[in-house]
């Protein structure tokens, strides 16, 4: 019997085809890995230091197909592996819209609002300032003002326009008030000066609006960060990634739980299916909040996001204001039960390959 000798770039070949196998699931390397480094390095041509291009590809394709494929063992895992699939296609778009408004411009600090405020009445008055949380939009800025009757709009956009900011033509808009007289016991409508304009700078837009009377009225100033062009680019990827990656972890799992006892495979399974049911709501919310933000991108307003709904507020008629993410934490906590519980018992031997001598 001869004793191998192994080159060194027959060494270098046999760790690039290695890092190759990667692609494979993990179950597919321990039984077959042996094997198919024999049989690659069987095939190299002499003196061959990397793997041609189109068997790299091959190999990761194919490592890729057996990620995705199911055990054959009826419908059932079909079904659980299309609704994580969608459910992580949820999340996916969550972290897609997430990362696209980490490109957005910061709302400004409490001092910086109260000179906004300030800026649009012209005046020191008392002012009301507030931040908007909301389950549907970006976070935004508001403050009320009470001013004079005498307030003027126009003078209004001219402080902005001289501060740098690019403002609107005013506009005027529908607004009432009324009276009580006492001498008819009747309410009487109140002549109203009511108008609007928008004003934008660095990313921040500002819509302001004033409802007067002849002696007093109210100036409105609601601020928000405008979207970027990469923002519903960003929510397809996460989505698409998210159903991708939904599928793997589904298709992990099934083996998981087929190689299984029986006992540690019906706990896998309820605990799964008691996931799936955790998480439907807040999937359906992030679904609904990514039509949403396609629907109304662009309208005037703050920015519709997909990662808005994790933020407390009755998303639902129904419910507490954190149920989304109530509901997320014990989903993923569920999920991640399952995948523990479900661990294979005595993998199948690694298989190897006798040489004659």
């Amino acid at each position: 019997m001869t004793a191998a000798v192994w080159s060194s770039d027959e060494g270098s070949l046999e760790r690039h085809y290695r890092k190759l196998l990667l692609a494979y699931p993990g179950r597919h390397r321990r039984r077959y890995g042996s094997e198919m480094i024999t049989t690659l390095l069987e095939m190299a041509v002499p003196g061959q230091r990397r793997p041609r291009p189109g068997e790299a590809l091959h190999l990761v394709a194919s490592g890729l197909r057996q990620r995705l494929r199911l055990p054959a063992r009826g419908p059932l895992p079909v079904i659980a592996a299309v609704l994580l699939a969608l459910t992580m296609g949820a999340f996916g778009a969550a972290a897609g819209s997430w990362a696209g408004s980490q490109t957005f411009a910061d709302l400004p600090d409490d001092a910086a609002i109260a000179a906004l405020a300030e800026r649009a009445s012209g005046s020191t008055g008392d002012t009301v300032q507030m931040r908007i949380p909301s389950p549907w939009q970006e976070g935004s800025i508001s403050t009320t003002t009470v001013v004079g009757g005498t307030w003027d709009a126009q003078q209004a956009r001219q402080r902005f326009a001289a501060d740098g900011w690019s403002v609107s033509d005013i506009a005027p808009i529908d607004g009432r008030a009324v009276t009580f007289n006492p001498d008819t016991r009747s309410r009487v409508d109140l002549p109203m000066r009511n108008s609007t304009f928008s004003a934008s700078s660095g990313g921040l837009t500002l819509q302001v609006r004033a409802y007067l009377t002849a002696d007093r009225g109210s100036v409105h100033v609601i601020g928000w960060s405008q979207s970027r062009a990469s923002f519903l680019p960003l929510i397809v990827t996460g989505t698409v990634l998210g159903l991708l990656v939904g599928w793997l972890i589904a298709a992990a799992l099934a083996y998981r739980i087929v190689e299984a006892s029986a006992e540690r495979r019906r706990n896998a399974a309820g605990l799964w299916v008691g996931a799936l049911i955790a998480l439907a709501l807040p999937a359906a919310a992030l679904y609904g909040n990514v039509l949403r933000a396609f629907r109304d991108h662009g309208d005037v307003g703050p920015v519709f996001t997909v990662h808005s709904a994790f933020t407390p507020g009755a998303y639902y008629p129904f419910g507490p204001a954190w149920q989304i993410l109530a509901l997320t934490i014990a989903g993923v906590v569920l999920a991640g039960a399952a995948i523990r519980l479900a661990r294979p018992g005595a993998q199948p031997g690694t298989r190897t390959a006798v040489v004659a001598s």
